[in-house]
């Protein structure tokens, strides 16, 4: 029996959007109630975790987090600190949360491509922390007062996310230069 080319062209797709619609539901097993397999919190992996043990692991990473000192250095100035002395919260549950729902809650066509995205290139959630705003003022005058003894000139606005993102970084200590 011979198949004209428009039947070749339409077994041909068919056979493909049933092949994406395979991949489509076994993507939706194999994540059944766990965050999706590539979604990592700044480096440490969470995918194929539930939200409980996803919440477990990153509580314990909050923990190491809030006692790793952290430097802002530059010629002659250094300035040390831990975050909890900043009263930063880590807030693991609700970080795990928002891993959760990567590739959740969304039209079912952004659902698919969060997806897609977390299983070839990664999908990255950032810390639901929080610091404390007056303990960071207190943190920043009391640097600014020192480099600015030494001649140097602070940008806090850049420094307090250098600051943030030190914070959850996964290595201790962290150095961050001062520019002047």
């Amino acid at each position: 029996m011979q198949l004209s080319a428009r039947s070749k062209l339409g077994f041909g797709l068919a056979t493909l959007l049933g092949l994406i619609a395979y991949l489509v539901v076994l993507d939706y097993g194999i994540n059944a109630g766990r965050i999706h397999h590539g979604v990592n919190v700044r480096g440490i992996d969470v995918g194929g975790l539930t939200k409980e043990e996803a919440t477990e692991l990153l509580a314990e990473r909050g923990e190491a987090f809030a006692e790793s000192p952290i430097i802002l250095t530059r010629e002659g100035f250094s300035c040390n600190f831990i975050p909890s002395e900043l009263g930063w919260d880590a807030r693991p549950f609700e970080t795990a949360v928002a891993a959760y729902r990567v590739g959740r809650g969304e039209s079912w066509f952004a659902a698919l491509g969060a997806r897609a995205k977390a299983w070839f290139a990664g999908a990255t959630v950032p810390w639901n922390d929080r610091v404390d705003a007056h303990e960071m003022r207190v943190l920043l005058d009391r640097c600014e007062r020192e480099a600015s003894a030494l001649g140097y000139e602070m940008r806090r606005y850049r420094l307090r996310k250098l600051i943030r993102e030190a914070i959850t970084s996964p290595r201790s200590p962290v150095t961050i230069p001062v520019e002047g």
